[in-house]
């Protein structure tokens, strides 16, 4: 087997795993959903009793689908991958898979400290993500040279601050009922995938 060969494989082996740990994260969101006992039969009833499980639950399979699309955008732009990454690439997918324990404190503990917590956590994958861009695209000279400084500079961006912005939002609007938050936070993906085409189309 070649060296291109062997690092095309390793790059694949990273991306099938991590996809893994993704669609894992966002099923054990779904597993520590449960009925509640006193529930008597009414669709009312049901949505008054789980409304805050299930916006919770909501929230981050969002932030689950935010992550993972930028994480298949970055590696996307990779060309390789080294034991480096690898490291990187597990510390952010650890910080993920504590997401599922950061919604249950959200729908059994609600409280500022739990908002916050959960929002900290958000944030940290965001920052572990951009590291691993960071030391791929800066560093490790892993990602493709045709790819410009500022799809670089966007990518650590869109990755490591914007994730956990939108998370930001949508918990104060959820939390105080206003909409506001909504609004902002579809504006910022709008103008970030516009962004992402523009930097395509003159890359």
């Amino acid at each position: 087997m070649s060296d291109q060969a062997r690092e095309e494989r390793h790059l694949h082996r990273l991306i099938l795993f991590s996809d893994a740990v993704f669609a894992i994260a966002i099923t054990l969101l779904a597993i520590e959903i449960h009925p509640p006992e006193e529930w008597h039969g009414g669709i009312g009833e049901f949505f008054g009793l789980m409304g805050h499980k299930l916006t919770a639950y909501a929230v981050s399979f969002a932030v689950i689908g935010v992550y993972w699309i930028a994480h298949r955008r970055s590696f996307g732009r990779l060309l390789r991958a080294d034991g480096v990454l690898d490291v990187l690439n597990l510390l952010m997918l650890g910080l993920l898979g504590l997401l599922p324990l950061g919604t249950v404190l959200l729908w059994e503990k609600p409280s500022g400290s739990s908002t916050l917590l959960y929002i900290a956590l958000v944030a940290a994958i965001g920052v572990a993500h951009a590291i691993g861009w960071a030391y791929a695209a800066f560093i490790g000279r892993l990602v493709d040279p045709a790819i410009r400084l500022p799809a670089r500079l966007y990518v650590l961006f869109s990755s490591g601050v914007l994730p956990g912005l939108i998370c930001a939002l949508l918990l104060v609007s959820l939390a105080g009922g206003a909409v506001w938050g909504y609004f902002v936070a579809a504006a910022l993906l709008i103008g970030s995938n516009a962004i992402q085409r523009r930097l395509t189309k003159t890359a």
